[in-house]
């Protein structure tokens, strides 16, 4: 499966970005713990591109029968860079959970509008323990 979508660049199209994703997800059969964390995933992605990044933005979701991909485009080509905040920062922290979740992340430069793509997979044969459920990853 893949489908992709325009993302308002507003922190108000961040829950709707989810809830897109979290559609499409679920339309294909991802609905375990590997469901929460992607949509977690996605959120932190959408996030930064609408709070630090130029439009256009947009939202890809690929899922074969090995991993789930899943990147957002924007237009500015300054990548994101991994933080280690201290506990009581109220932000900064979007990009080490998509370090430390995904099984691969990474940036790359598009042609066109957008400058970059950020992007992470999941495998689904990975585990992770994430709170209360553990997840395939």
């Amino acid at each position: 499966m893949y489908a992709e979508t325009a993302v308002s660049p507003s922190l108000s199209a961040i829950a709707p970005a989810r809830h897109w994703a979290r559609d499409r997800l679920s339309e294909v059969g991802i609905d375990d713990g590997r469901l929460d964390l992607l949509v977690l995933l996605v959120s932190e992605l959408v996030t930064n591109a609408v709070a630090h990044a130029d439009p256009p933005v947009v939202l890809r979701v690929h899922v074969d029968e090995e991993r789930t991909r899943v990147e957002v485009t924007d237009g500015v080509r300054d990548v994101p860079v991994v933080r280690n905040p201290p506990p009581t920062a109220l932000g900064g922290r979007g990009v080490m959970f998509v370090d430390r979740l995904a099984s691969s992340w990474g940036t790359s430069e598009e042609d066109g509008a957008a400058a970059k793509a950020v992007w992470f997979e999941l495998r689904h044969d990975d585990v992770t323990e994430l709170g209360h459920f553990t997840t395939e990853r």
